[in-house]
């Protein structure tokens, strides 16, 4: 079964913004789509997107990475049987750059989840079979699910410093209790919102944006909630935190902004210590600022028995630089966003090497969403054992969920 075209299509994010989708349509008639999502609040060593960069929609189209889909990377492809991995590296190659900026990222991508999904199709097994395998996995894993209930930072217009408060299901034998459960939080956090006159709206990750006080009244309010839950369904929830810090030092007097206050890194890493003992946090992410490798050092010896220290912005998904944290020995897991590098090949490798360094991964999602599914299929293919996809809210957000509700039942025999 061979490729007998590939073409590109403009559609629109979760945020209203175009994004990029890729169809591949195989000699037999079937066509296989990807679509790309986009952050907002991004590290500056993330592979670069290409965008128009004209006068329509703020230079925001993406026009020219249709065009290097169609006439720079189908011509290679057309004609061949779908190889991923192959295809993959031959894409790096025509790219020749550091930062995929020729191709661009998200041209790129495109182009390679469509043709991981074209050779699953071709080899008649599902997606995260073909990840498995390809991946050299012996077994798979269902991951457990960061659900973002609360949106602040960059993700939502409020006074939160934080950007994401997720709560994390533990305890529970199946994702699907794992979502009941989720669902059930996020379901009486509204309920506890608007006892206290606060909004319910919700930000960009479909966790909600209240006008709280303050970071900690977000925090209690959510642990007077897990509580009440707890206590009622016999289950249990930690916390997890995206600081998203990068977004509030100052590369001038390298500090943080932390509640009108400048901080040092070793101020910042002692109100880490302090949130921990007093709330059920169990991961924080981006605790400090992606140049600050002193200071992640410093958290990580700090901090490492008591929470999981997620690196995101510092490494970006980049083989290199998650190589050098190891060195550096300060995280104990990473984030693993696919359009941060450019390629599902490259993404996968990112994720063995971090397991045969028994660092953490946690698959994720990104702020500007599609309907896309195929993180999910990555999270389980590849045994990821984590997964940010938002809150139980929104469709671009519940469609990795539910395809992973879908996977469980398939592996289990209910399909």
């Amino acid at each position: 079964m061979n490729i007998a075209s590939i073409i590109g299509h403009e559609i629109y994010d979760s945020r209203g913004w175009p994004t990029l989708l890729c169809a591949v349509h195989l000699d037999d008639g079937h066509i296989v789509y990807a679509s790309v999502p986009t952050g907002l609040s991004r590290s500056k060593y993330e592979a670069r997107e290409l965008r128009d960069g004209d006068k329509r929609l703020w230079g925001k189209g993406v026009v020219k990475s249709i065009e290097m889909i169609e006439q720079v990377i189908a011509p290679e492809f057309v004609g061949q049987e779908p190889n991923a991995i192959t295809m993959d590296f031959k894409m790096i190659e025509m790219d020749g750059s550091e930062d995929k900026s020729y191709l661009g990222a998200n041209t790129m991508l495109a182009v390679s989840m469509a043709l991981y999904r074209a050779q699953a199709y071709a080899e008649g097994i599902e997606l995260f079979e073909l990840i498995g395998y390809l991946f050299g996995a012996e077994s798979i894993t269902i991951p457990f699910p960061f659900f973002n209930v609360i949106n602040g930072g960059m993700h939502a217009h409020n006074n939160l410093t934080i950007q994401e408060f997720m709560i994390v299901p533990v305890g529970v034998p199946t994702f699907r209790e794992s979502m009941e459960i989720g669902v059930l939080v996020y379901q009486e956090l509204k309920n506890a919102l608007t006892k206290r006159g606060y909004s319910t709206a919700v930000g960009d990750e479909g966790g909600f944006s209240p006008e709280v006080k303050s970071d900690e009244e977000a925090l209690d309010i959510l642990t007077e909630v897990l509580e009440g839950v707890g206590s009622s369904e016999g289950n249990r929830c930690v916390i997890a935190l995206d600081f998203a810090a990068s977004q509030f030092y100052d590369k001038l007097t390298h500090t943080y902004l932390w509640q009108k206050k400048h901080l040092t890194s070793k101020d910042m890493i002692e109100v880490y210590d302090e949130l921990i003992s007093t709330y059920p946090i169990y991961s924080i992410e981006d605790g400090l600022s992606e140049d600050d490798w002193s200071g992640w050092k410093a958290m990580k010896a700090a901090l490492q028995t008591k929470v999981q220290l997620v690196a995101d912005d510092l490494v970006a998904t980049n083989i290199e630089r998650i190589a050098h944290g190891i060195e550096e020995d300060c995280m104990t897991s990473v984030i693993i966003k696919p359009n941060q590098i450019g390629t599902i090949t490259e993404t996968l490798q990112a994720i063995k090497l971090c397991k045969e360094n028994n660092l953490n991964t946690i698959v994720s999602h990104r702020s500007g969403e599609t309907e896309d599914s195929f993180i999910a299929d990555m999270a389980i293919g590849s045994s990821a054992g984590q997964l940010k996809a938002g809150g139980p809210a929104r469709s671009e957000r519940l469609a990795k969920y539910n395809r992973i509700l879908l996977i469980e039942d398939m592996l289990i025999g209910r399909m």
